[in-house]
């Protein structure tokens, strides 16, 4: 989720920064009373963003269709694209994925004139992830395989490709065909050690372990959430580590290993209270 590009020329807008749904709504009625569109939408995609870190949704989505509506009032192209970027992402989070795809062809139609081959890749690889939603899963891995990667190969953009092969992984995750998940996912992982990306490492060897464990190879998928769970607390990265442990705890009751079980879900616990209490 990104700010619009102006967002800069506002902020004594936002000083005080509004603390809550009302006050964000008056901030940007305001900008509107003034048929200010261009501070009205800035105004109402930070609303989206500060609605989102606190869990509203119907906040977040209202915001975000309200930033889209101002916005095209005005002729500022490359803030209506990063608005429906935004409003592409809620949607896939959302499962709303009709609409999903709506928006990021919206945001693709930018990237092409833009003649941004990263923009371009960041399109297809939300109108696949859409598509994928959709269950059109032929159609999802060609715009990821033909159209997203290539486009990544050419901006020299390696997390965008790292990432592109982890939604591939995702999309043969769904169709239960975990060999080649597996590996788009070494791929993956191969890259980001050639080019010292190791922020990426924790989610690919998460990823790798869980494709063992949906293959039933519980074994191997422990040592692999144990190397995931290594990384992760390199990376300090405690919503993974979360997520490590919720699995592993898994692996270990479907082995009968309780004791092993026990401990995990007491580290599981721990970390969950650490970061939500």
């Amino acid at each position: 989720m990104k700010s619009t590009n102006n967002m800069g020329h506002f902020q004594y807008l936002m000083n005080p920064v509004p603390a809550n749904t009302t006050a964000w709504n008056n901030t940007i009625e305001n900008q509107k009373k003034a048929e200010n569109w261009i501070a009205g939408y800035a105004l109402a995609n930070e609303a989206a963003l500060f609605a989102i870190k606190n869990n509203d949704s119907s906040a977040a989505s209202k915001f975000l269709y309200d930033a889209l509506s101002l916005a095209n009032r005005t002729d500022n192209k490359d803030d209506i694209a990063t608005i429906n970027l935004n409003l592409s992402n809620f949607q896939l989070y959302h499962g709303d994925f009709d609409k999903a795809e709506e928006s990021a062809q919206k945001y693709h139609s930018y990237a092409t004139v833009s003649k941004s081959y990263l923009e371009q890749a960041n399109a297809w690889l939300l109108i696949a992830m859409a598509r994928a939603g959709q269950k059109n899963f032929k159609a999802a891995e060609n715009n990821i395989i033909r159209s997203a990667i290539p486009l990544f190969n050419k901006a020299k953009a390696y997390e965008g490709k790292i990432f592109a092969w982890e939604m591939l992984a995702e999309i043969y995750f769904k169709q239960n065909k975990y060999t080649e998940a597996q590996w788009f996912l070494l791929q993956a992982r191969d890259l980001a050690n050639a080019k010292n990306l190791s922020g990426e490492l924790a989610e690919i060897e998460y990823l790798l372990a869980a494709s063992k464990q949906k293959d039933g190879n519980y074994k191997v998928s422990i040592k692999e959430f144990i190397q995931a769970a290594e990384l992760a607390a390199n990376e300090n990265n405690k919503q993974l580590s979360l997520a490590i442990l919720d699995k592993l705890g898994e692996v270990y009751l479907v082995l009968k290993d309780y004791p092993s079980a026990d401990q995990t879900y007491k580290a599981y616990t721990q970390l969950k209270n650490d970061l939500y209490n």
